[in-house]
Order: C-alpha cells, then structure tokens, then sequence
C-alpha cells in the first residue's frame, strides 16, 4: 500500500521511469449507482489488494463488509484496521470490474495484485504501459512477435 504522502512525493520527483497512473476511475456500488467525481488511480504490483478512497464508499451509502488488518510496506510493524466494500471500478477502454476493496483515508485508488490478476500489464520498454484484458493476450503476443 502506498501512502498519500509518498505517492505525494514520487509525482512531484522527475523519474526517468515513472509509474504507471490511470486519470479517471469511477468508483460505483453493484448495482450501478456511480459516484460522481472520477479518482486517480496508480498501478502498484507490490500491493497485495486494492484500496479506495472511503470518502467515496460513504457518498455512495455502502457498508462495509467486514473490517480486517493490514500492514504497510514500508511500516510492517504497525498493523491498522482497515472496512472493506464491494464496489465496481471503471476504467474506461477496459470496463467495469466488480471486487471486493480496502477503503483508506487517500485521495487517489492503488490498483493492487487483487485488480491487476484478471488483467494483462505490458510496460514498453519503460516508457509507456496498458492494461487490457486477457482476451487482449493474442493481439499482445502478436504485437511482442512483430517487435522482434
């Protein structure tokens, strides 16, 4: 999990590599009903699950499913107690995905492993990346094979 104030900070340092961020998700509940302001998101392969901003699971009137701990990368000794919702995330060009999320204190989502399994990450050359779904992995591998 990445914290605001280190996410702060890596989008103000100029990296040659930078990490890859999504503009606009939209955060909704199951049966469509869509929060009005889209997110920014980061696509973080270290995080083990996905984390919202709980501000927008409030604004859409959900209760948590359950409540469960958690541990930060970089503070592995402080464990915090964190709710979790079932949402729908939308991305657009991708779609809309169903799942069970973190809410956090943040202003922006982490697209953790819990997101990005059902998805196909390419980095190209540490310049340019896209998410596609598996269905994409023939148009990838085609794209890789023409690249040789």
């Amino acid at each position: 999990m990445i914290r605001d104030d280190l996410a702060t900070k890596c989008a103000e340092a100029v990296y040659e590599n930078p990490a890859p961020i999504v503009s606009q998700i939209t955060v909704s509940d199951l049966v469509g009903n869509r929060h009005p302001q889209p997110w920014p998101g980061i696509v973080d392969t270290g995080a083990d699950c996905t984390i919202v901003p709980v501000v927008a699971c409030d604004d859409l009137g959900l209760s948590p499913r359950d409540w469960r701990f958690v541990r930060g990368f970089e503070d592995h000794a402080t464990r915090r107690r964190l709710p979790r919702y079932y949402i729908q995330l939308s991305i657009d060009g991708l779609g809309e995905f169903p799942l069970l999320a973190f809410g956090g204190h943040r202003s922006s989502i982490v697209l953790g492993r819990d997101f990005l399994s059902g998805l196909i990450l390419l980095i190209d050359n540490h310049v340019s990346w896209r998410l596609g779904r598996h269905s994409l992995w023939s148009r990838l591998v085609a794209r890789l094979l023409a690249l040789r």
